[in-house]
């Protein structure tokens, strides 16, 4: 057991060796293209160096095929973004998916989950929760996210709960290595969905950060505040951080953090589309918590805040033949499959997005990603890969559907990074941060050898009223 960070943080390193070396084919050889043979092999350098760059030049001749099949087939992607759940919690028990039906307490005891219903209770998943839960990557120590009922977290979601989510795993793309890209909670998630990255904010507003007007008007209060890791950290003090989450020590951890004013000034891929005059839109729920465009400058107070809409304004443009090349979409927060909402009211939300792009002359040429944003609180077993200060964190439900999908689970590691890279890879835009950078771009997801599949109309079901949101433990 006392190992076990250690493993945990060089699988993080081993994969992101991993992702480098995928990242540097993109460009031919680089500086770190090795100029010597192994040992034992004398005189064979050049042959050595003259088989690493054609394998690095077929990699990136497959890649740029690849890409161009990819843009030929897929005119629209869809980011649909929902919240707070686990993959154990919605599809642990999937049939070849990696899950479990039983979850670890920090006490050493093994437990059964049990059946979480239709609405079950929320659960605090702060990014300090996240780090306690993981514990290091024991991931065993959910029990502490509320000591009230330990048992809250431990719940699980049958096929019978969540049916037409089901029907789009068994028929499209389950990504069962899909983390979030940081601990928690849902704002500074949302940030890493169209930045990669969350301006250094690791939680959102709580009561006594709410500034002088309504809770969570992000740049347009400046006397909101928001924790987030401290702007002038040295390289020796990053380093001691990222030590503290492996253990976890968060009081030691906090004095890296400072209450900042919640508006980022970082760059986001609405901005990088919108300067290319590639046609976008933002579609937002109604969401106190969901708005990364207001809590980021660049957007906030720019030509980027046009195409911040509602998510009612989705279906219409869907119907009236307007839908832009790349859409964000969020629902509102009795749909968004946040706890306590109805997971049925959710998914019959999704059911009715979906349905839409498949009724329309937009199926056979689009890509819709559904995500996750947190994990709620909830059980999960699969250790995150610890790359940086941020995370990942833990592992969300997440669905890749298209007529050109590959059917079946796909283990390969991603987060909100990946959806991005793939944005950018369908564009021909750069990477706006190293994560972003060596992010798979998802583009290997899909089969085009064939035609396009038939769309897969769902009905919505009947679902018990759902109760009154609580948005101050919300989040």
């Amino acid at each position: 057991m006392i190992a076990q960070p250690n493993v945990r943080r060089l699988v993080g390193l081993l994969l992101i060796v991993a992702m480098v070396a995928v990242a540097c084919s993109d460009g031919g050889p680089t500086e770190d293209t090795p100029s010597a043979a192994p040992v034992g092999t004398e005189g064979s350098d050049t042959n050595f160096l003259d088989e690493q760059i054609e394998a690095t030049t077929q990699q990136a001749d497959q890649q740029a095929k690849d890409t161009e099949l990819a843009r030929e087939k897929i005119k629209h992607i869809i980011f649909i973004v929902k919240e707070n759940r686990t993959f154990d919690h919605m599809f642990g028990t999937f049939p070849g998916a990696d899950g479990t039906r039983t979850g670890e307490m920090c006490n050493g005891k093994t437990v059964k989950l049990g059946p979480a219903g239709d609405q079950a209770l929320d659960v605090p998943h702060s990014f300090n929760a996240g780090l306690r839960a993981i514990n290091g990557g024991r991931m065993d120590c959910f029990d502490l996210m509320s000591p009230e009922d330990p048992m809250r977290p431990y719940l699980q979601l049958k096929q019978s709960d969540i049916p037409n989510y089901w029907a789009y795993a068994k028929n499209y793309t389950l990504l069962d290595r899909f983390f979030s890209s940081v601990y928690g909670p849902t704002g500074p998630e949302q940030l890493w969905t169209v930045s990669g990255q969350t301006g250094g904010f690791v939680e959102q507003e709580r009561k006594g950060q709410y500034g002088t007007g309504e809770p969570r008007e992000f740049c347009d209060d400046k006397k909101e505040r928001a924790y987030a890791f401290k702007d002038d950290m040295t390289d020796a003090e990053v380093d001691h951080a990222f030590a503290l989450e492996e253990v976890p020590n968060i009081p030691a951890l906090v004095k890296y953090w400072e209450a900042r004013w919640p508006c980022a000034d970082i760059p986001t891929v609405p901005g990088q589309l919108e300067a290319a005059g590639i046609s976008w839109k933002y579609y937002r729920g109604d969401n106190d918590w969901v708005d990364p465009l207001r809590q980021i400058s660049t957007s906030r107070f720019s030509s980027v805040w046009k195409n911040r809409v509602l998510e009612s304004q989705f279906l219409k443009d869907v119907e009236g033949g307007k839908l832009p090349e790349v859409s964000w979409l969020t629902p509102s927060f009795v749909e968004s499959d946040h706890p306590p909402m109805s997971i049925c009211a959710g998914e019959n939300w999704t059911v009715r997005q979906v349905n839409a792009i498949m009724e329309s002359k937009y199926w056979d040429d689009t890509a819709i990603v559904i995500a996750w944003d947190d994990y709620g609180g909830f059980y999960d077993h699969v250790t995150p890969p610890h790359v940086d200060l941020y995370g990942y964190g833990l592992r969300v439900p997440a669905l890749l559907i298209s007529p050109w999908a590959n059917v079946g689970v796909d283990s390969r590691t991603l987060d909100f990074s990946s959806v991005l890279r793939f944005i950018q890879r369908m564009h021909d835009l750069p990477p706006l941060t190293t994560r972003n950078a060596r992010a798979s771009d998802m583009v290997d997801l899909f089969d085009f050898s064939g035609p396009p599949r038939k769309p897969l109309i769902l009905k919505e079901r009947d679902c018990p009223p759902a109760p009154e949101p609580d948005f101050d433990t919300a989040g």
